[in-house]
């Protein structure tokens, strides 16, 4: 029987869309006698979704903190493949690409799935990290084939020496049984924007574009202590609310108007996806890792980083809150079935793990 370690640097309170996708993919493997393994962060232990993979399947835990180069990392995955025979390695989220590769026995296929993005986490690294990010995708991925959401981030680390042949996009698949489909939204709600990092979700351009608009308007932000205590130092103005996650995104959907997608960097975006497919206008950064977006319709374009453009774009919104037609809705919905379901995305890898 065939064994698939999945390495996931991933740790968040709720499984999202990427746990789901993963237990899919299970699921499919399963159905061809195929054997899944995880490795977590030790972080993730103790989160709903981690224990309820561990009932069933056999889970490994590791260290976060410096696990590039921290020999504990490199001791666990020795353990992990002499406990196992594993015959693919699938590393997500970068963070153990080097050690489960170089630990990692002869004739394993890897591959490595970039979800993040990679040229603004090099940009912000210092001096050491930057290193590690060269000798990772210019020395120790010529073992790897990489998996990447965004052309964009494939062609940074083709730059810092990945080898161009080995990159494949592979675009994300949301769970669409999680999201309601929703009737045209009303008058009385409100705008939705997820807040979790302050600078690259555009949390501080909300804030300035807040500032300016006159007009009765609110903005539920969803974040983490670090948003908060932003919108506390900057003096927020009240038309922004501070809102906590919750596990059903369904009921953060349903009492909004429209999206606020002005990130300054994403990988390819679930949260975006999602609102599109459950009827929401979008307004949205004109990164390249959104221009996938322009093929849908209800998108409303606005100039990243820039307060004034976001803030003509509310106000444009605001003034014609009939935008959104049933017909564009479903025009949206029938393209994200198409392309970016969990079954294509399922489909997508396998063809990689056991090309015809």
């Amino acid at each position: 029987m065939m064994t698939v370690l999945q390495v996931c640097a991933f740790a968040a309170p709720t499984a999202g869309n990427f746990i789901p996708a993963l237990l899919k993919l299970e699921n499919r493997l399963k159905e061809n006698n195929v054997n899944t393994i995880y490795a977590f962060p030790e972080r993730a232990k103790d989160k709903d979704w981690c224990i309820k993979i561990q009932q069933y399947a056999k889970v490994y835990f590791l260290p976060e903190a410096n696990a590039r180069i921290k020999y504990e990392t490199y001791k666990i995955f020795k353990r992990i493949y002499k406990e196992n025979k594993i015959d693919i390695v699938h590393s997500h989220f970068e963070l153990y690409d080097i050690p489960s590769t170089m630990m990692a026995p002869k004739g394993v296929k890897i591959f490595w799935h970039l979800h993040d993005a990679i040229k603004e986490l090099y940009e912000k690294a210092d001096r050491k990290h930057r290193i590690l990010y060269k000798l990772q995708y210019g020395f120790c991925g010529k073992k790897a084939r990489m998996l990447t959401v965004s052309q964009k981030h494939a062609d940074f680390v083709i730059d810092l020496g990945f080898s161009a042949k080995s990159v494949h996009y592979i675009p994300n698949g949301i769970d669409l049984d999680r999201i309601e489909k929703n009737g045209l939204a009303t008058s009385q709600k409100d705008f939705l924007m997820f807040g979790w990092e302050v600078y690259r979700k555009g949390v501080d351009i909300l804030v300035e574009a807040a500032k300016e608009i006159e007009v009765p308007f609110k903005v539920m932000l969803v974040g983490h202590d670090v948003c908060k205590a932003y919108l506390n130092e900057v003096s927020a103005p009240d038309s922004i609310v501070y809102t906590e996650p919750v596990k059903n995104i369904n009921e953060l959907y349903s009492k909004s108007y429209a999206f606020l997608h002005i990130s300054r960097a994403e990988g390819l975006s679930y949260a975006l996806l999602e609102a599109i497919y459950y009827g929401l206008p979008i307004i949205c950064s004109d990164i390249p890792e959104n221009m996938f977006a322009k093929e849908f319709k209800n998108v409303f374009w606005m100039k990243t980083g820039d307060y004034h453009s976001l803030k003509s774009v509310i106000l444009e919104l605001l003034n014609n809150r009939n935008v959104v037609k049933a017909q564009d809705v479903e025009y949206n919905r029938s393209i994200i079935e198409k392309m970016y379901s969990m079954d294509v995305w399922v489909d997508n890898i396998l063809s990689y793990y056991f090309p015809n």
